[in-house]
């Protein structure tokens, strides 16, 4: 009960780790340098990356964060969360759509409006966000697909009142999907500036007086600045994998035709495992599950894959398929940026999978010397084994002492025995032993 109790506190800790942001620890400007974070397809890694990268603001003091976007759209959701974040932001955050070719997309309209300075660069274009299914299909017309409207239009229509930019060209983004230059965004006051690249942007913006978190005025001082590269971990970058459209639509495909695979075939054991598998990374690369809870949900399936091997003939299909789920979980529970003691360290990882890995390996050698191991008991038990001749055989039949039991025996061809002769088992008919002479 205690060891539950214990996973239980230890799982909501690491859950509530996901909700920790940076903004939500005190922010004291201690430098004028920014840093700079490369956005793409908006989802759970372009999420946990700003919120990485707001951490990063607030541990060193920087004085701001420019968002360089480049995206076609992505997850409503994971949108919300994004610009909650930036909306609330206790330092500028600047969003410069570049560079030329690039777009906000859908999705990327939102994060672009949200920010305290939006910029784009020349070339580039940004609209066409009204929402859609995750496969691309618009969503069937209905009272649900009028209230997601509704919503995301209102969603819309409150980035862009709270920053001062044009809510009828905003409003017609989500509501007739309109898309346009960044010529035309400034000249419609959708966003403040347009510039070929962040040095020139940094210059232009020099001056301007933004609001941050708090009502608190915030004079910007970008004439001569120093830029700071976000880096992305391991972790973020499989999670940006993840997150292409293509690689979702696959994982879940194939999750589907696993499960149904071991559903019409039952013992199949590798369709299911895998199956399973690819469901919960495709949930946690569209952001319906969060990726701390995605990630215990693998561990935990991972550790009922492990104790069902001991007990289902599975050939070590279930150890593997557990193994693979505790790496991919670990994987995606270490947050490198984390500060508040809420992470897994690779040095906890990586002895973590070696020793199930181990455990694994153990369990099959074992059960391999097992099945190559010669029958101990039942009748193949007694085969090979030594006796003693009890009575002179007659016409090859006699009685023999095999391990304090006396069986009646037959010799083989007719053999004859003398009594006090050591034979050998070669088979067993019912209840007589076939012996032959101990060679």
């Amino acid at each position: 009960m205690k060891a539950w109790l214990f996973l239980m506190c230890l799982m909501g800790a690491i859950l509530n780790s996901s909700d920790l942001t940076g903004e939500d620890r005190s922010y004291q400007k201690l430098n004028s340098a920014w840093l700079e974070v490369e956005i793409g397809i908006i989802g759970a890694a372009s999420d946990d990356i700003l919120m990485a990268a707001f951490e990063q603001v607030t541990q060193d003091g920087l004085s701001g964060l420019v968002i360089t976007l480049d995206t076609p759209g992505g997850a409503l959701q994971a949108t919300r969360t994004m610009v909650k974040r930036i909306l609330s932001a206790p330092f500028p955050v600047v969003v410069w759509v570049g560079p030329s070719g690039a777009h906000a997309g859908s999705a990327g309209a939102f994060i672009t409006l949200s920010g305290h300075v939006a910029a784009m660069a020349p070339g580039t274009n940004i609209g066409a966000a009204h929402p859609i299914q995750a496969s691309g299909q618009d969503i069937e017309e209905g009272e649900a697909a009028k209230k997601i409207e509704n919503d995301t239009i209102a969603f819309m229509e409150s980035i862009a009142d709270l920053r001062g930019r044009n809510k009828e060209m905003a409003i017609s983004f989500v509501e007739n999907s309109l898309s346009i230059t960044a010529e035309e965004a400034l000249e419609n006051k959708v966003i403040d500036f347009v510039e070929p690249s962040l040095q020139s942007l940094f210059k232009t913006m020099d001056g301007k007086v933004v609001t941050v978190r708090d009502e608190k005025q915030v004079t910007l001082e970008t004439a001569s600045v120093d830029v700071v590269r976000y880096e992305k971990n391991l972790r973020q970058e499989f999670l940006e994998i993840l997150s292409n459209p293509n690689v979702f639509y696959l994982l879940f495909v194939a999750g589907i035709i696993g499960i149904g695979f071991e559903l019409t075939h039952p013992g199949s054991m590798v369709p299911g495992v895998i199956g399973g598998i690819c469901i919960i990374i495709a949930l946690i690369s569209t952001s319906v599950l969060p990726i701390n809870f995605g990630a215990m949900i693998l561990i935990l399936a991972s550790i009922a894959f492990m104790i069902a091997e001991v007990f289902i003939p599975s050939f070590g299909i279930l150890g593997i398929g557990g193994f693979i789920a505790f790496v991919i979980g670990s994987v995606l529970l270490v947050d490198s940026s984390n500060e508040l003691g809420l992470r897994i360290s690779w040095f906890t990882i990586v002895p973590g999978a070696l020793a199930i890995a181990g455990f694994g390996a153990a369990v099959a050698w074992l059960v391999y010397k097992v099945e190559k191991s010669k029958v101990t008991s039942g009748a193949e038990g007694i085969v090979g084994k030594q006796g003693l001749v009890l009575n002179d055989f007659v016409e090859g039949q006699g009685q023999v002492r095999l391990e304090g039991e006396i069986w009646s025996a037959q010799s083989m061809n007719q053999e004859s025995f003398s009594k006090g002769q050591e034979v050998v088992v070669d088979s067993r008919n019912g209840l007589r032993l076939i012996v032959k002479a101990k060679v």
